[in-house]
């Protein structure tokens, strides 16, 4: 069948990809406060209607980006993960110091 042919037969994929434009999405259920909070904290808000995470845009040096590229994929989780490890681990291990800080802003 010819390309013509397809386009007046309204077998194109075109056509094909049009119908399937028209038809209505499944609505999500309405998301609570207590699963956006959760959705939020395992960073699983991709897609879901009133779940945001925060977010920031870093840029990396070369050898920093490829080792958290790197050794993400080696634990076998994804880089903002394993970045994320790698501040709670920082923070743990400076806790002392953070609550001073922390101190420190309140009485200011």
């Amino acid at each position: 069948m010819s390309k013509k042919e397809q386009t007046i037969t309204g077998t194109s994929k075109i056509y094909g990809n049009l119908e399937k434009a028209a038809k209505p999405k499944k609505m999500q259920p309405p998301t609570s406060e207590a699963e956006k909070t959760e959705r939020k904290a395992a960073g699983k808000t991709q897609g879901r209607t009133g779940c945001k995470a925060d977010r920031i845009n870093l840029l990396f040096t070369v050898e920093n980006y490829d080792f958290i590229r790197k050794y993400a994929r080696f634990r076998g989780e994804t880089m903002t993960g394993f970045v994320n490890h790698i501040i709670e681990d920082y923070r743990e291990r400076n806790k002392a110091e953070f609550d001073a800080f922390e101190k420190f802003l309140k009485n200011t």
